[in-house]
């Protein structure tokens, strides 16, 4: 299983613009998705949650998809998220990767 956290459901996290009940949507999420990996563990069930900040999101179908900068100086893109999925749900099940955590530029 795989969520959306974002950033702002970070303890502390202030650097959005987002709205007061985003931040306590999203806290609640972080809270709710640490106890479903907990629960869910035992069965073999993996909760992998991301904690972006804003990131660019080019279309998929796009030929930005393939071009857009992932340099160390770019903002986060949709395409380094997807990536870090892919390396979570490929390892062995033994390997329960709880969280990405991503830092804002």
């Amino acid at each position: 299983m795989v969520t959306m956290v974002s950033a702002c459901g970070t303890a502390g996290h202030h650097r959005s613009n987002a709205h007061d009940a985003f931040y306590a949507a999203k806290s609640a999420q972080a809270g709710f998705t640490e106890i479903l990996s907990k629960r869910l563990r035992p069965q073999g069930v993996r909760v992998i949650s991301l904690y972006p900040p804003d990131f660019d999101n080019t279309d998929p179908l796009s030929e930005e998809w393939n071009s857009t900068p992932r340099e160390a100086k770019d903002a986060l893109t949709a395409q380094s998220l997807v990536d870090c999925i892919l390396f979570a749900v490929t390892q062995p099940r033994d390997c329960f990767i709880k969280a990405f955590h991503f830092e804002q530029v």
